[in-house]
Formats: C-alpha cells, structure tokens, sequence
C-alpha cells in the first residue's frame, strides 16, 4: 500500500461508520482503503460510477487520466457530470465531485492521454489500476504496464447490454495463479473488429452496474477481505440477469511483458504511423473534394448516431442507413449523385462514412465495380470514418489521437 496508515479523524469516521458495522470490515481494513492508491484509466461510462463509488468508500487517493472534454451524450451515463459541465475537461470536473464525496481525499486530474511514455510510471506508482477506457490500444497498453510493474488491474468493458468484469496480475509480487489479459487474449484485436458505443449503443445503468462490480473488486483487494477475481471472468448480462464466470488460468508458454511495445494502435502512441499519415492525407483529399463540389458525401449510419457526431457544417450529406441499404435505393443514390445540375461542377465520386470506416468501407467494397461501371463515379470510403475525423479537427497534424 501507498504509505503508513493513519488514524482517521472524526468526521471520515462518522462518513464512513455503516462500514465499520460489517462482519469481517473494521477500522484496519478502513486505514488501508485511505492509504491506497488508484489510477483509474478514463473519465468515462466506467470511470465515473467507479470513482465514485472509491472515493464514497473512503479510498484515500486517486489519480485520474482523460483529455476529453464533458459532450451532452455521455452524462445518460457518466454519472459524475451534469449539462453545465458540457465543455469543460472531464477530469477536473470528476476531481470536484469527488472531493465533495469526501473532502480528504487527494485527487490528481491529469488532463491528458495515457501513452506508451508515461504509462510504466502511472501504473507504476500505483497500488492498483481500474480500467475504464474504451479503445483495445489503451486497454493492452494498460495491461501490458501492469504485468511490467506487477500492478494489480481491475479491468472491465461494457456494450449495448453486457459486460465484463476481471482482476488481471501477473508479474513481480503476483500471485502463482495471477493470470493477464494476454493469457486470455495473446493478440490485440483489430480497433474496428467491434463496433464502438456509438454505433452499437450502450444501456447507461449497465456502465454503472458493471463499474460497481470493477469499484467492488478493488475494495476487496486493498481492503483484504472476500475472494477476489484474480483469475476469473466475470459476464454480467442486463436482459437475462444472469452472471457467468470463466476461470483463465496463466498460459505457462507466453513470455511475460518485458518491456512495453513502440505501437499499441495510433490511440495510444507517441506519433503518427505511415499508415496513419497516408489515412490522415487520404481523409483531407475526400473532403477537399466535398468542398469543392466534385464530389458528394453519403452517410450510411443509422439516425441516432447524426446526434452524436456529424460532418461539419455546411456539408449536406445524403443519407441511406445500412438498415436500409438496398440495391435500389444505392442505385437511385448513385444516379441523384451522378447527375450535376448543368451550373455546377460535374461530381465524380462518392465519399461513404460511417463512425470508424468499417462499414463505409464495406459498402465501397460490394458497390465500387458498380458506381463507376453503371455511373461513372468513384466511390471512397473516408478513412477511419467520423472518429478519427473528429481526432484531425481537434488537434494539429501528428499530434497523438486521444483516447
């Protein structure tokens, strides 16, 4: 634990006494709760309801990484903001609700991104790590820095109607039967290998359901008591109510983390790959061409994700939903498209987005032979869709994405 424990003064007693009246939960296990500390990987539908729930609790510091800024369409599940807050960084914001929750507690907001740089010496310092970030880039890079460090990791995942709860250790001072993200997942999936919370949506009481469960975990392994996760996998499904567990033993062929990777993904890294800079390039030259007239923008997410983000006005986008995409309506698409008005510049392709680029790029890969065969144009997916997008128009070119 992160320093000697001290006796609590009265007020912390008195905030914290229903605790002190639990079987097997006394004042020692209390003075460790506020001896801990925790690093809590993102600000967000995971972070939030587990910071709040430590810092109730009585953990006595936390340290907390996001650069992202409060938007409208997180508070239906980040609990720790409010519409006034919109604008504002998320971490100063978690920083003040938290110190309300209890005021001796120490938070360190750290309004920026975790990255291959800093993340050995975050976890490092810590004396467990909750992961609340929603990218596979963080989520390895996190768990890698844990096994380097031999930091406990609470780590959990939520979408549409499930989630996932696991107390991954591995590496110096873990246990023999400690197991790892990599001894249940070797390999880091592909960004776009399932869909974001965006696109697939996300029930908000799941996120603070699935976070009470992460804030529980860590309470029973600072504090001492129960039986922690370590080395299970716990799903939890909101629509049946049903929990199932997974034991995942350590892979005795895998050789432990070492030292972390140069590239976990461009969310995480010091800077921008060729693949990303061609990417990069590849989505200016599409809306180039949306500005100029040349080319016409046709949007194949479904209306609510319109309400989360959006090309940037005045582009007037055509729009035809992937749940009603038919041979049809894409050919009628493709002729509206074709045919420029006489005062205007002859249109020649056809940008399809999406959120990541996906199934844009799917639609280009089924319909490209016929859009320049039947109507001469050419059709392009924009890459990395609207989420890297959002990442080129807020920050300079090479500047690392945010998680």
């Amino acid at each position: 634990m992160s320093g000697t424990p001290v006796p609590l003064d009265d007020a912390e007693l008195r905030r914290i006494a229903r605790q002190l009246a639990l079987p097997g939960f006394g004042l020692a296990q209390q003075e460790r709760l506020a001896a801990a500390h925790v690093l809590v990987i993102g600000a967000g539908g995971l972070g939030c309801p587990a910071m709040q729930s430590l810092a109730a609790v009585g953990v006595g510091c936390i340290t907390v990484i996001d650069d992202d800024d409060v938007d409208l369409s997180n508070i239906h599940r980040q609990i720790l903001f409010g519409a006034d807050d919109v604008g504002r960084p998320k971490v100063a914001v978690a920083a003040e609700r938290l110190r309300q929750l209890q005021p001796g507690i120490s938070v360190e907001p750290r309004a920026e991104r975790l990255t291959t740089d800093n993340a050995a010496a975050l976890v490092g310092a810590a004396d467990l790590v909750l992961d609340g970030s929603d990218t596979f880039a963080t989520k390895y890079l996190v768990a890698d820095a844990a096994e380097l460090t031999g930091t406990p990791l609470i780590w959990g995942t939520v979408l549409r109607y499930r989630g996932d709860v696991a107390l991954w250790w591995t590496g110096p001072g873990a246990p023999a039967h400690g197991a790892g993200l990599r001894d249940l997942f070797p390999e880091q999936p592909a960004a776009n290998s399932v869909p974001d919370c965006a696109t697939a949506g996300v029930l908000g009481v799941t996120t603070a359901v699935v976070a009470g469960l992460m804030a529980t975990e860590a309470v029973k392994h600072l504090a001492g008591i129960g039986a922690p996760l370590t080395g299970t996998l716990l799903s939890y499904d909101a629509l049946t109510v049903e929990t199932r567990k997974f034991t995942v033993a350590p892979d005795p062929g895998r050789s432990r983390v070492s030292a972390l990777r140069d590239d976990y993904g461009a969310s995480v890294c010091g800077a921008a790959s060729g693949e990303d800079r061609a990417d990069a390039d590849a989505r200016d030259a599409a809306l180039a061409r949306i500005a100029s007239g040349t080319a016409v923008a046709l949007d194949v997410r479904e209306p609510h994700e319109r309400l989360v983000a959006d090309l940037p006005t005045p582009t007037s986008p055509m729009r035809l939903p992937m749940s009603e995409l038919s041979p049809d309506a894409l050919r009628g698409m493709l002729a509206r498209a074709a045919a420029s008005p006489d005062d205007a510049p002859r249109i020649d392709s056809v940008v399809v987005f999406c959120a990541s680029g996906r199934r844009s790029g799917d639609v280009v890969a089924a319909w490209a032979t016929v859009a320049r065969e039947a109507f001469g144009l050419q059709l392009r997916s924009l890459p990395g869709g609207l989420n890297a997008l959002a990442r080129d128009t807020t920050r300079p070119r090479g500047e690392p994405t945010p998680e």
